[in-house]
């Protein structure tokens, strides 16, 4: 722009100030013949019809400037680092108080990269839970690598109401248990497969039940996990992402499918899962967004209880007690829709459906489970679009819940 504003201001000068060589040419041209006085003219027709070439490649590389700006200065504006305290209430956690971050980064300076995130959260409740947790995501080679990494340490105060899509409430459903749990994940570009990227996955976890609180349903060691236990399974997963934006997409498509197998040699459980994931953001016009998920979550084998697909949590179902409904499957369907409203502040709306069954033939549409609230948004992190959320869902009679976090549901 200032290059195209530099030429404007020099072809204003030129047109406005005539040397007096300039103007004795002019008399000159009064004496010359119409014949060459008509050519001059035709000439000078001619270089006001002709587009400016070299004018025109400045403005290009102007563009392209604007476009990609300078990749050191880029590199050094879109790293950030915000960090934050929190209090917030769950029907999993009650109230706590506790803190995060999320530092974004790029591993190149090139523009088709995504950003890299490191975020970190620790919380303390009232009821003596807490919870800390670091999950690294990195993207290489024009984001032909993904390597993922979220760990994570508890001390929670659980429930479990039994197995099934019509469990009752009992007097004593709550247990304790502290848990860790890893994941490594690492994708590349598929060698057998149409999708952006697959790979490995490797997930390690340790349940330790500290106390049954009396719990009926755990009391009795029928129920597979109500002793704790040790999970290692290995697996695969396929993914196609393209979304405009992995924060806050207006556009685009996310489809992802893991298959993870678990042993009963390295670990205490003797079972396989298969997680289907597959999201839709459509906008109105710019951050009005339309966004739509279809979630399927199963297992077969002998699956510790507290590992079943559920229904409930910050991401699926929201008003449920995370775990109100498990069994070997776990399908629903949601939409919500999201806009900003005033400068960084946002709002969300949305509405879903699904439940739980023993396997996809014995899914019954008769018992779905709904659920529908609304929410708040604080864009924290204006280049990258990332936002703290605050949401309220809303449940059967009797559920629910009220949820705080970093980015979006889905």
């Amino acid at each position: 722009m200032k290059t195209s504003m530099s030429i404007l201001g020099i072809c204003i000068l030129c047109l406005c100030y005539q040397p007096l060589s300039a103007q004795e040419e002019e008399r000159d041209q009064d004496q010359q013949p119409p014949e060459e006085v008509e050519s001059t003219q035709e000439e000078e027709r001619d270089q006001d019809q002709q587009p400016l070439e070299e004018v025109d490649s400045i403005l290009e590389e102007d563009r392209d400037q604007e476009q990609h700006p300078l990749e050191e200065s880029d590199s050094l504006k879109r790293t950030s680092f915000n960090v934050w305290p929190y209090a917030f209430y769950t029907p999993e956690v009650s109230l706590a108080f506790g803190g995060g971050g999320i530092f974004i980064f790029y591993t190149a300076d090139d523009p088709i990269v995504k950003p890299s995130k490191i975020g970190f959260s620790g919380y303390y409740s009232i009821n003596k839970q807490y919870k800390v947790g670091v999950n690294p995501v990195f993207y290489f080679f024009e984001n032909k690598l993904f390597f993922k990494v979220p760990t994570t340490y508890a001390y929670m105060v659980d429930k479990f109401w039994g197995i099934g899509n019509d469990t009752p409430d009992i007097p004593n459903p709550s247990f304790t248990r502290k848990v860790f749990n890893t994941t490594i994940t690492v994708q590349l570009p598929p060698l057998w497969f149409i999708s952006d990227r697959t790979g490995i996955i490797f997930d390690y976890d340790k349940t330790t039940m500290v106390d049954k609180r009396d719990n009926q349903l755990l009391l009795n060691d029928v129920v597979t996990g109500s002793n704790g236990g040790q999970s290692f399974g290995v697996g695969t997963d396929l993914l196609w992402d393209t979304r405009d934006n992995i924060f806050f997409p207006n556009t685009g498509g996310y489809q992802y499918f893991k298959w993870m197998v678990y042993s009963g040699t390295a670990g205490d459980f003797q079972y396989a899962s298969m997680e289907m994931d597959v999201r839709h953001f459509r906008a109105i016009k710019p951050d009005h967004v339309i966004a739509g998920q279809f979630y399927l979550s199963s297992v077969t084998g002998d699956p510790p209880f507290y590992k079943l697909p559920a229904i409930g949590g910050s991401s699926h179902l929201r008003g449920y007690f995370t775990g109100r409904y498990r069994d070997d499957l776990f399908m629903m369907l949601q939409l919500e829709y999201r806009q900003y409203f005033w400068k960084r502040f946002g709002f969300v709306v949305f509405a879903g459906a699904g439940d739980v069954a023993p396997d996809l033939m014995r899914f019954k549409f008769d018992y779905l489970k709904y659920s529908f609230g609304g929410g708040l948004r604080f864009m924290f992190n204006q280049k990258e679009k990332v936002n703290l959320r605050a949401d309220i869902g809303f449940g059967r009679p009797g559920n629910i819940g009220v949820y705080f976090g970093i980015e979006e549901a889905f």
